[in-house]
């Protein structure tokens, strides 16, 4: 769920807990070998988001996180999402 408080957006993850920059949220799927883990970043324009840069190239050493832009969450997102940190 994305609130709007005090004129700031607010997101709050399928539990009701909220969803804040540098957290890692789980994405849920019915296939346990579907879900990851990402962390949370936040976008020029103020929202929060995962990173779009592939993990597999951050991991080779061939791109640095969210060099390739951040994703930012929107409310479906934050219905299949659950904070884990």
């Amino acid at each position: 769920m994305i609130k709007i408080e005090n004129g700031q957006k607010k997101y709050f993850d399928r539990n009701g807990k909220e969803i804040t920059e540098g957290c890692k949220i789980k994405y849920l799927h019915g296939d346990k070998s579907l879900e990851r883990v990402e962390k949370v970043y936040r976008t020029e324009e103020d929202e929060l988001g995962t990173d779009a840069t592939n993990p597999k190239w951050i991991e080779l050493g061939r791109a640095e996180p969210c060099e390739y832009g951040i994703y930012p969450l929107n409310e479906e997102d934050t219905e299949m999402v659950v904070v884990v940190e």
